[in-house]
């Protein structure tokens, strides 16, 4: 083989490596992005979610997507749909805690290295965070926090 056939062969061997790494990546996002899509279509239709800016994927006895956002009349809301059944539930956020006050409230609680999640889902019927986190020794936790009150309901830790 010559020069020129021997740096022909590794470009397309690279090139065929690359081409295999893209179509993987993309076949392992294609089912959260469908899920975020459908989701958020549904949120439109059953919820009057016109504009959302949150979608989250709780993973517990039950598995829930969840779509929050602002409706035409600017209030925000979210929607919480069973990933099996596609039962909804919406809740208004009216005054409950912010997103972002449940992870610094949990970040401080568990005085967590990180926040790696925050989903919303049902628990025990009632619409609840999803909290996870992880911990300066490395070790992952969950808490549990009310979606309405902030209060934490239950925490697994240090798994």
């Amino acid at each position: 083989m010559n020069k020129g056939t021997k740096i022909l062969l590794s470009v397309s061997i690279i090139a065929l490596v690359l081409i295999s790494i893209l179509t993987y990546l993309n076949m392992a996002i294609s089912p959260y992005s469908s899920a975020q899509s459908q989701s958020e279509t549904i949120a439109k239709e059953k919820a009057g979610i016109t504009t959302s800016d949150y979608f989250g994927e709780y993973n517990r006895d039950k598995q829930y997507y969840s779509i929050g956002g602002l409706t035409q009349s600017n209030k925000y809301r979210y929607i919480i749909i069973n990933a099996k059944s596609g039962q909804t539930t919406v809740v208004n956020k009216n005054d409950a805690p912010q997103r972002s006050e449940i992870t610094s409230e949990v970040q401080n609680r568990y005085n967590a290295k990180k926040i790696l999640n925050i989903n919303l889902g049902l628990y025990k019927n009632k619409p609840t965070w999803e909290v996870s986190f992880q911990n300066k020794n490395g070790t992952i936790g969950y808490n549990l926090v009310d979606f309405e009150t902030g209060k934490s309901i239950k925490t697994t830790n240090n798994i």
